[in-house]
């Protein structure tokens, strides 16, 4: 049984930007997820889209705001939701 890698930095090809909160982000440090948030991704997969939910549970392990995450450039997406995926298709 391989054990899941439990936090992972994914260092973004374009930084994002929070104007709000005054914040830049270089890099990303994505967590395992809780249970809490593994249901609201799927909440939200279910009453919207598959990248809607991804872009979700990412806001949520990293603690960022969702709208913070729109333009993300898709391959630092992809990075995320491939990490992510782990710990959601992991079988025990």
């Amino acid at each position: 049984m391989a054990e899941l890698e439990r936090t992972k930095i994914i260092v973004l090809t374009t930084p994002l930007e929070d104007a709000a909160q005054k914040t830049r982000y270089e890099q990303l440090e994505l967590k395992a997820p809780t249970l809490s948030q593994v249901e609201k991704f799927y909440e939200k997969q279910e009453s919207s889209s598959a990248i809607a939910a991804m872009r979700l549970l990412i806001g949520l392990v990293t603690d960022t705001r969702e709208s913070v995450l729109q333009p993300m450039d898709y391959v630092d997406f992809c990075k995320c939701k491939e990490y992510l995926l782990s710990f959601l298709n992991w079988k025990p």
